[in-house]
């Protein structure tokens, strides 16, 4: 059996997928990168699958972080990352984009360095779109390997052109690329679990029994109001159009892949673990405060201890298969 992990993009929201992958961990003993034979991460998923399988600077063959440690990503950067100034509340966010790349830029560094995509301990997707040529560009570590058209490019840039949410972030070039521009890959495939389920069928062709599981960043509750949204022009539009297109391509990847895997011989096939945000504004992808952070950590945690049972069950598959 080969077993897939997908995590969906949700900015800050992240929190609450590294804790459940930090549960496994600790359930089984063993890091995420020996548990799955393939890792997909969309948008901040992007972020945290690379960070999964970025190798040791001393051992290349074990991972630099656990979950555990890359919480700490969320934890200790997300206020940075998502600054607030004043200077952003006036300026920014609707003439240009609401935070600077640069500071993005340079945590991804701090936690990545140097690393390359093919430097990645188990095959690593995440997905982007080109504006330029309009095309969804998928970057596969295992391609740097095995197809010459591929560059090898940094761990760090693949993280930033990701992650490049519209009205959020500028779109990143990469010099690999040139006249190449990327943004996030949530804009097609917020919930990648599909993606990865077709990435497994092409590079593991003779095993026909697959393990997907696939980690939310949390169900959003808040409703848009008919009397609200029916004035609203382009400008309004934006932003909660940008929130309906993931949760709405969420939904329907759910829906495909519990069709496509059905449980056999009494065995899931299939894994989603997701949560219920709450109804004060959680669902926001750029709230770094420290009381936003806390309360998505007590999410995370409400998850873990609500499916501890199925939790278990998911270790002893993955550790006994």
């Amino acid at each position: 059996m080969k077993k897939v992990l997908a995590i969906d993009g949700g900015g800050v929201r992240g929190i609450i997928p590294a804790m459940l992958l930090a549960e496994l961990e600790a359930e089984s003993g063993k890091p995420i990168s020996e548990l799955f034979d393939l890792i997909v991460g969309a948008s901040t998923g992007g972020i945290l699958a690379l960070g999964l399988v970025a190798p040791d600077l001393q051992d290349a063959r074990k991972p630099r972080y656990s979950a555990q440690q890359f919480l700490g990503f969320y934890i200790e950067e997300s206020q940075e990352i998502f600054d607030k100034s004043f200077f952003y509340k006036v300026t920014r966010g609707i003439f240009t984009s609401r935070y600077h790349a640069r500071t993005l830029e340079k945590v991804l560094k701090k936690y990545f360095g140097r690393t390359m995509l093919s430097e990645a301990i188990k095959p690593v997707v995440v997905p982007s779109y080109e504006l330029r040529g309009r095309f969804t560009a998928f970057f596969k570590s295992r391609d740097v390997h095995t197809k010459k058209i591929e560059k090898d490019v940094l761990m760090r840039d693949v993280a930033r052109a990701g992650s490049a949410a519209p009205t959020y972030f500028t779109p990143k070039k990469i010099k690999a690329y040139p006249g190449a521009s990327f943004i996030d890959g949530g804009v097609f495939a917020n919930n990648p679990a599909m993606c990865a389920y077709a990435e497994a069928k092409e590079i593991f062709p003779d095993d026909e029994d697959l393990l997907v599981v696939s980690l939310g960043t949390g169900n959003p509750q808040l409703t848009i109001e008919f009397e609200n949204y029916r004035t609203w022009g382009l400008l309004r539009w934006a932003r909660p159009l940008w929130y309906i297109l993931m949760d709405g391509s969420s939904d329907v990847v759910h829906y495909q892949l519990n069709y496509v895997l059905p449980e056999r011989e009494k065995n899931k096939r299939y894994y989603r673990f997701q949560i219920e945000l709450l109804q004060d504004g959680r669902e926001k992808l750029d709230d770094g405060s420290p009381e936003n952070i806390q309360a998505l950590v007590k999410l995370g945690q409400e998850l873990v201890d609500t499916r501890k049972e199925e939790i278990r069950k998911l270790c002893r598959q993955l550790v006994e298969s």
